[in-house]
């Protein structure tokens, strides 16, 4: 259960002797929490007849200061009154206006929020106990919006799509923070710990102009715990039967009534190695990871900032399964592959409200990211990756007051990237690209609301160093059809610098030779940068389905490539291609409903049909690795002791493989990959208000891909390739864990 409006004074502070604090909170500051103190408020104290005022500071003083656990009653003009407890310590009361609605409804872990211009699909921490396990990368198993599965064979990073196209071009924050670019593009979901997180906003199609001209197929934006309403301290530990385990941390401590600090700390590792495909190789790399995080809250009267940092150390281990057998005798060097990733990241964000309302606000953000990688992909042929990125990030922002039709917002980013990076192999490919990027943008974006509609169009002015003035316009609409459904329209443009070799990292776990076709002189490895143009329109409608609320929604993207840069290995098997091509485009479909058959029970049905071709191997083809048709059910029921058990179910059509014909009859492959289900079973139960227990299963119905790795048995042919998983490498997998709360 919740309340939508947020009490967040718990306890007060006034002067030495104060015995309490009335504070007021209107309608219109509920949304940024921000409180005022009440001055001339009435106190009533039932048991002595007593009325004192409170001061200018909102503080009010008892003359029987004696009296304690009495009953009292607040009164306001303009605000409800309060009928509260008094013990004779520092109280605050917080009152709402006369026009505030209190509404209490179930948490429902997943919704469809069509009350904004865009269309959002809210995941909260309910979600993402239906899924065990583990990284926020793993945490999407319930929805069909963000598709994750296995980049390849070898080193256990699960790659994010959108939109049929990978999660580079979905704008990936925390907090509204881009702090997912450049090498950690690949790997930066899979090393936030999901326990962590609060709750995930998922949007598609290009945002607003305000959160920067990258984001083509859309944006996840996530917040780790950190409200003041959360435990003192909440604790996670998981294990698994194949010896995967992680503890997760979370500490808050109130510094003052309007300042809370949240510490976080997790550690996570893979601890056996294990070969269900029988190939010889390890299904998942062993691994061990460390994420250490500080946030620092304040919300005053007339500002609220966020300060934090976060380090992030992380080592995988995988290969021939031989190497990590005790005791045993390599007769001949054996296939390895070894990464090391550490990141640190910093910021600060700073809002000053202007007036009363908090509507009309100066925003300003800064962080910086430092971000090291050393990997060796395949010891065989002495390929060796590494690379350092060093990132400074500033944003200003002005938004203007809401005229309750008008709204317009302004603002200014500039980024600036210092990449060095190296590649090498005995194959003699040497590449050790460097560069400085820095990018300043000026953005403006004008709000129209009617009683039936509302508008937003946008545009930004990049100046580029490497690549020059960019336009950007971004488009969004929404029309009320009814009290209960909307039709939302968006179009954009979207840019982005490719960054080679981390987004195409487990490519490079093979014996193909890299070639980077160039199309200029400068720019970041010699490419444009990626130009595309996205556009979609959804329909959402709420209504009432066996007596409780039900919602259907359905939408369809497109997305049109001006540039793109492609990995191709359709073209020759002994060669990987890194090319500018043009062209590319993909059709997104996608349809949602939420039921409730029962006030205990939860049904989501979802559908997906996607087509992206690329031009690959001289001819337009479907993009490899990729299902045309993704259907998914989620059942949820519980009772009253407590007890909570989720079904998650997934179908995959056949998968599109990338076509090789090398001169070797027994590698050839099938030109799609089988279709394939997954089940996951998960119960929960709640012992008391602080322990939850779970256990479950995932991949109950044991599918495995038994042959991920193209060359597995010889590793040093010329067709060996790690990057051929159209499915899960693991197989059932015996799952169970607690989390305790403590107030």
């Amino acid at each position: 259960m919740r309340r939508l409006i947020v009490f967040l004074c718990l306890t007060g502070a006034g002067g030495l002797y104060a015995q309490g604090l009335v504070l007021t909170l209107s309608s219109e500051r509920q949304r940024i929490g921000v409180t005022s103190p009440a001055v001339g408020a009435k106190v009533w104290f039932k048991t002595t007849g007593e009325v004192v005022l409170t001061d200018k500071t909102g503080h009010f003083y008892p003359v029987k200061s004696t009296v304690t656990n009495t009953e009292i009653v607040i009164s306001f003009d303009g605000y409800k009154t309060l009928e509260s407890t008094f013990n004779g310590k520092e109280q605050t009361y917080v009152l709402f206006d006369s026009s505030t609605v209190f509404i209490e409804e179930e948490r429902r872990g997943s919704q469809i929020n069509r009350r904004g211009i865009q269309v959002k699909e809210q995941l909260n921490e309910n979600e993402f106990k239906k899924a065990a396990c583990c990284t926020l990368s793993e945490s999407f198993e319930t929805t069909n919006t963000v598709e994750v599965n296995n980049a390849d064979g070898i080193s256990g990073i699960r790659q994010v799509e959108m939109l049929g196209l990978a999660g580079k071009y979905v704008l990936s924050t925390r907090d509204n923070l881009p702090l997912m670019r450049g090498l950690a593009v690949l790997t930066g979901m899979n090393q936030v710990p999901g326990p962590m997180v609060s709750g995930v906003q998922i949007s598609k199609g290009t945002g607003s102009v305000s959160s920067g001209f990258e984001g083509l197929t859309g944006g996840i934006n996530y917040g780790m715990k950190a409200d003041p309403r959360d435990p003192k301290l909440f604790l996670n530990g998981y294990i698994n039967n194949q010896l995967r385990g992680e503890g997760n941390l979370v500490f808050k401590a109130k510094l003052n009534p309007r300042t809370w600090n949240f510490s976080y700390l997790h550690y996570g590792g893979q601890w056996r190695t294990m070969d269900q495909g029988k190939d010889q190789m390890t299904d998942m790399p062993l691994t061990n990871r460390v994420v250490l995080g500080n946030q620092v809250n304040h919300w005053g009267k007339k500002s609220e900032f966020i300060a934090g940092v976060n380090q992030v150390v992380e080592h995988r281990k995988g290969g021939d399964i031989r190497n990590f057998q005790k005791g045993f005798v390599l007769p001949v060097l054996r296939f390895a592959f070894d990464m090391k990733e550490e990141k640190t990241d910093a910021w600060f964000k700073l809002g000053l409200f202007l007036n009363e309302s908090g509507s009309k606000s100066i925003g300003q953000i800064v962080s910086v990211n430092r971000h090291h990688t050393r990997a060796v992909l395949n010891n065989l042929n002495e390929r060796h990756y590494h690379g350092n990125q060093n990132t400074l990030f500033y944003s200003a922002t002005y938004a203007s007051p809401d005229d309750k039709k008008w709204s317009t917002r302004t603002g200014v980013q500039i980024t600036a990237d210092q990449v060095a990076e190296g590649f090498t192999d005995s194959g003699k490919s040497k590449f050790n690209p460097s560069r400085v990027e820095t990018n300043t943008g000026f953005f403006s974006e004008v709000i129209r609301k009617t009683d039936k509609s509302s508008w937003l169009l946008g545009v930004r002015a990049d100046y580029n160093n490497l690549y020059g003035w960019a336009i950007t316009p971004r488009f969004h609409g929404r029309i009320s059809l009814s009290e209960k459904s909307s039709l939302h329209f968006q179009a954009g443009r979207g840019l982005r610098t490719a960054w080679v070799f981390s987004e195409y990292l487990p490519l490079l776990i093979s014996n193909r030779t890299l070639i980077i076709k160039t199309d200029r002189n400068g720019g970041a490895y010699g490419l444009n940068r990626e130009d595309a143009f996205n556009t979609g329109i959804s329909l959402v409608k709420n209504f009432t389905a066996f007596g409780y609320p039900a919602s259907l929604s359905t939408d369809f993207f497109y997305t049109y490539f001006f540039n793109q840069v492609v990995a191709d290995r359709d073209d020759d098997y002994q060669t990987l291609f890194i090319r500018s091509v043009q062209g590319n485009d993909s059709r997104n479909l996608q349809t949602d409903l939420n039921l409730m058959p029962h006030r205990r029970v939860e049904i989501k049905l979802s559908y997906r049909y996607v087509r992206t071709m690329q031009l690959l191997g001289g001819e337009r083809r479907i993009q490899p690795l990729q299902s045309l048709h993704r259907a998914l059910a989620v059942l949820g029921v519980k009772n009253r002791k407590q007890w909570f058990a989720d079904a998650v179910i997934q179908y995959n059509s056949p998968k599109r493989l990338p076509s090789i014909k090398p001169p070797s009859p027994w590698t050839e492959l099938p030109e799609y990959s089988p279709a394939y289900v997954i089940l996951n079973l998960m119960i929960r139960k709640n012992v008391g208000k602080q322990w939850e227990f779970y256990s479950g299963v995932e991949n109950l119905l044991n599918v495995i891909q038994r042959n991920p790795i193209l060359g597995a048995e010889n590793p040093y042919v010329k067709w060996f390739d790690a990057a051929y998983a159209w499915g899960p490498t693991n197989g059932r997998n015996l799952v169970a864990g607690f989390r305790l709360r403590i107030k």
